[in-house]
């Protein structure tokens, strides 16, 4: 084991079939772009899968489960150019949807109206 300043090398045997399989993901992958950062992804996503929860996963990383057509509608914008990967598509998009000047003023008045009304709690104490 490393300090958790630096990163260490580790070999993995894979057969040619398994080789052949990961080589085949990566180059039909927008999202990965060699070995490693398949690897990483999949000891990460084994681990929390194995321990019930996340391995040190940064507060706003979460697993999506998207519908076919969607998915096949973000891969097919990242192939014209639009996305670089899955991950900025569908953060692109939550943005869009939740961050809108529209929701974020409604957003402002729901929270000025439950401070007025928590003042009004105090000052009849």
């Amino acid at each position: 084991m490393t300090d958790g300043n630096e990163n260490e090398r580790i070999s993995l045997r894979l057969d040619p079939e398994d080789l052949r399989l990961l080589d085949d993901f990566i180059t039909e992958s927008n999202e990965f772009s060699n070995r490693s950062q398949v690897a990483r992804a999949a000891i990460r996503t084994y681990i929390d899968n194995r321990c019930g929860g996340p391995a040190e996963r940064v507060p706003n990383e979460v697993l999506v489960v998207l519908p076919p057509l969607a998915l096949d509608t973000i891969r097919h914008l990242i192939e014209q150019g639009v996305y670089s990967s899955i991950s900025e598509a569908v953060a692109d998009c939550t943005r869009h949807e939740f961050l809108h000047s529209g929701h974020l003023e409604e957003l402002k008045r729901d929270a000025n109206q439950i401070k007025k009304a928590s003042m009004q709690l105090v000052m009849k104490e």
